[in-house]
């Protein structure tokens, strides 16, 4: 009877954590502690030291530190919409890195209304006129399209339909390319890049996916008018960013460039695309070593390559199937929660009296029913 009771007591306190979270407001925006994002996925505690911050379990690591925008998952860069934040001896994620990011990335296989992937439009960017950024060993419209050209050439031996918003050197105007690909059913969207700096010493790798309404784009520190309107690609925030974490973790292994980072703009091609949308920069065509690779044809079939895994893992994931790949922070979803609804917590109604093993037996239940946690729509 008592080992019951301690079952009991055990399952009502669990379900009373799992239906809410501690919520903290600072500068306006919801806030969460690292201890319920650690509980909510079955992490261990995190280990804190000063600023900086780990959390380790399922497979997975998490790193970064208050203050700061950058998060690593289990190798992978990600630039937060905000800055984690410290304050009262505890370090607080923003509730919409919880839900936009950590959320789609650790469990793909809960993205609500995730559909297969048949048909991939790739969007060699620019052309024509325009031929994007330039260096010694050439211009990044050219680069572009012949990576696109080799990766659809892949793409369709594994079986999937590619089509191209360009296939020769032409101009497309940008706001063509999305309502090209908005046509196809199952479908996703690959922007292909390469970057400049001003400065010679750019260097690497960084993908986009759209910001979500609210979050500042890129480097922003404050909210523009833009920021605060909603596109046609929020529709697909969830997909947006398992598509570019599955897309960048394949560049990575592939490139072996630096990694800048995985990024979120509101460039018009991602913007207005009502499928999954990202937009590759596979490197600076002015910087002495990224520029020789790109006018490689060995980089270029490596490119070609990273697409066409990054397809296969973003299709995999959604679906709910586990793979693994290092540097990869994509693990299919493995266990029956929902997603995190970010409630404010409630405290626990204390238990009924237990006369009876019936009763017992019921409020067992009925407490591990609730374990399941609250639902949210994505």
């Amino acid at each position: 009877m008592r080992r019951a009771l301690t079952v009991l007591f055990v399952l009502i306190s669990a379900a009373a954590h799992a239906a809410g979270w501690t919520i903290m407001m600072h500068e306006g925006r919801r806030y969460v502690p690292l201890e319920d994002v650690t509980d909510f996925y079955k992490l261990n505690p995190p280990d804190v030291s000063g600023n900086s911050f780990t959390l380790t379990g399922q497979g997975r690591t998490i790193r970064g530190s208050a203050g700061s925008r950058e998060l690593l998952i289990n190798s992978v860069k990600y630039i937060l919409c905000f800055d984690a934040v410290s304050k009262n001896a505890q370090i607080y994620l923003s509730a919409m890195d919880v839900t936009k990011i950590i959320e789609p990335v650790m469990r793909p296989g809960k993205i609500k209304n995730a559909t297969d992937v048949r048909t991939v439009i790739l969007d060699p960017g620019h052309g024509g006129h325009d031929s994007g950024a330039r260096g010694p060993l050439g211009a990044e419209k050219d680069a572009a399209l012949d990576v696109a050209l080799r990766a659809k050439k892949i793409l369709e031996i594994a079986g999937y339909s590619v089509r191209l918003t360009r296939a020769t050197d032409t101009f497309i105007p940008l706001e063509r390319r999305p309502a090209f690909a908005n046509k196809f059913p199952n479908a996703i969207f690959v922007s292909i890049h390469f970057n400049k700096s001003n400065r010679i010493g750019g260097t690497g790798i960084e993908t986009y996916a759209l910001a979500p309404r609210g979050v500042p784009s890129m480097d922003e520190e404050n909210l523009s008018y833009s920021d605060l309107k909603e596109y046609p690609g929020h529709g697909k925030d969830a997909e947006n960013i398992a598509l570019a974490t599955s897309m960048h973790s394949s560049m990575l292994r592939h490139l072996r460039l630096v990694d800048r980072g995985i990024k979120r703009a509101r460039f018009l091609v991602i913007r207005d695309a009502r499928i999954p949308a990202i937009l590759l920069e596979g490197g600076f065509m002015n910087h002495p070593n990224d520029s020789r690779q790109i006018a490689s044809t060995a980089f270029r079939d490596a490119f070609a390559q990273a697409v066409l895994e990054g397809v296969n893992r973003y299709k995999s994931a959604v679906a709910g199937q586990m793979q693994y790949f290092k540097p990869s922070a994509v693990v299919a979803a493995t266990d029956p929660t929902t997603a995190p609804e970010l409630k404010p917590r409630t405290p626990p109604t204390p238990p009924a009296p237990v006369g009876s093993q019936t009763d017992m037996a019921q409020s067992v239940n009925e407490a591990a029913g609730a374990l399941s946690g609250p639902r949210v729509e994505n």
